[in-house]
């Protein structure tokens, strides 16, 4: 079974998530990640992220592996799990994942983490380009305000560069505009998927919110 969760940044789709995959005993896979892995693998390789010919050679060349049971991330065998969350990696990763080419690769592996697990992932396409047939499908979004707030705390707490609310604010509506706008996957609603305005709910209301719906629909099959 598959659980796509999508949502911008800051919507609470990776704490849902991790969540909803603990309370069900899937495997959780936290897409963003990756993306912000070969991020990070350009920017310590000095490669011009405006240049789709460097990248599209810099890609060819490495190897993306995802330990889902231990949730690492490993480029040509080095672990860069500690090395994604930090301020350079994040102003860039929305313009990395834009690139088609850095997308089909990435979709490949995360397609694969599929087979013979249960899964639940989460990120900005999966329910629409990545796992267009998922068993289900939850859009979680929230007022920019509240999303700038959670992304300021984490910030706060995780790392060690010092940014303010209103930078946080900036940079949250930037990457709106840029997901929801760019060419490939962009950032929009699965036609069937669940919409979950978290704005006012807390984690365990809004992942209640998914497990209730997962059972009514999985007693509507049965009786189907």
């Amino acid at each position: 079974m598959v659980i796509a969760i999508d949502g911008p940044s800051g919507s609470g789709k990776t704490s849902s998530a991790k969540m909803l995959s603990e309370q069900l005993g899937f495997y959780y896979c936290d897409s963003g990640s990756l993306y912000r892995a070969v991020t990070y693998f350009l920017i310590e390789n000095c490669v011009d992220l405006n240049n789709d010919v460097h990248i599209k050679e810099y890609i060819k060349n490495i190897t993306v592996d995802y330990i889902i049971d231990k949730n690492k991330i490993y480029i040509n065998n080095i672990d860069v799990t500690s090395k994604l969350r930090s301020i350079e990696v994040t102003n860039s990763v929305s313009l990395v994942s834009s690139k088609k080419v850095v997308r089909d690769k990435l979709i490949d592996i995360q397609r694969s983490l599929a087979n013979d697990n249960n899964l639940v992932l989460d990120g900005r396409d999966i329910g629409t380009t990545v796992f267009p047939n998922a068993d289900f499908k939850f859009f979680l979004d929230a007022d920019v305000a509240v999303r700038a707030n959670r992304r300021y705390d984490e910030t706060l707490a995780t790392q060690k560069e010092k940014i303010s609310y209103q930078e946080i604010c900036i940079m949250i509506e930037k990457r709106d505009e840029f997901d929801r706008n760019r060419k490939y996957s962009p950032l929009i609603k699965a036609k069937d998927a669940l919409r979950i305005d978290t704005t006012h709910l807390t984690l365990d209301e809004q992942v209640k919110k998914m497990v209730n719906f997962i059972n009514k629909q999985k007693k509507q099959d049965k009786v189907n």
